[in-house]
């Protein structure tokens, strides 16, 4: 059996309807942070990948030494995971 490829970010837009947008993911994030955009330090990935059968943006971004990593669900909008650590 071959090893499955990783689906370029286009390629998984492509996958099926109702996709949110990066932005839109970063925005899901951010209010569940209770952040606005220009609140935060410095934006680290917004990654669009396929994880136990749904598409899941990977969303990670800076403010003042912590370091939010966050699951979103592209399809519903619904955050599937939330941290935030000091960033070492």
């Amino acid at each position: 059996m071959a090893n499955p490829e990783k689906l370029s970010d286009e390629m998984m837009e492509q996958v099926a309807g109702g996709t949110l947008t990066k932005d839109e993911a970063l925005e899901k994030a951010l209010a569940h942070a209770h952040l606005k955009r220009n609140e935060v330090d410095y934006v680290k990935k917004v990654e669009l990948d396929y994880e136990h059968g749904r598409k899941v943006y990977e969303v990670s971004f800076y403010k003042n030494g912590y370091e939010y990593e966050y699951d979103i669900d592209a399809e519903t909008g619904k955050v599937l995971k939330a941290e935030k650590d000091l960033d070492d």
